[in-house]
């Protein structure tokens, strides 16, 4: 054989054991980017159908259990102010002389505050003051003993019930 001036015999050189970490990781990533080009269609033509995500967002503003935790949350501060009210709903502010003579009569007996709220009960309204009521009437039980808290939540319900009486009648007509 003969030699020619332009290449002269280079020694080769050994293959390191870096080298072949190297090339072992170049061909999992090559494999790693090829594969979800598969998954995700990119290799595929157009013969294939396309893939659609389905997903469901929920829009809703507001969520009950949170707006339950705000009241509970806000009945604290105010019984921590020494404030003790009660919340209702009522499709409008109760004009009978009874009825004011007994929230006058919780206020001067108990210091109970009724607050009725006119405004449509809106499902987080009735979570808020749900909460709001249940951590109240603990503090009024704890204060003024369960015959009292019994009262309390009779009258409450008797309240509502009166509040969805008007509301329904108010609908049919």
């Amino acid at each position: 054989m003969l030699a020619t001036a332009g290449s002269a015999a280079m020694p080769r050189r050994r293959l390191r054991a870096i080298h072949g970490v190297a090339v072992l990781a170049a061909l999992v990533a090559a494999g790693s980017v090829f594969g979800l080009f598969n998954r995700f269609g990119v290799v595929d033509g157009p013969g294939r159908a396309e893939r659609q995500l389905i997903a469901t967002v929920d829009l809703r503003i507001g969520n009950p259990a949170v707006a339950a935790e705000r009241g509970e949350a806000k009945a604290r501060a105010d019984i921590e102010a020494g404030l003790l009210q009660v919340r209702s709903f009522a499709a409008e502010a109760p004009k009978d002389a009874d009825v004011a003579a007994r929230l006058k009569r919780w206020k001067q007996r108990y210091g109970i505050e009724w607050v009725v709220k006119t405004d449509e009960a809106t499902p987080l309204a009735q979570a808020f003051a749900d909460g709001y009521n249940r951590v109240m009437r603990a503090e009024i039980e704890r204060r003024h003993g369960h015959e009292v808290a019994q009262r309390l939540q009779r009258e409450l319900d008797e309240a509502s019930a009166r509040a969805a009486s008007l509301a329904s009648s108010k609908e049919t007509s």
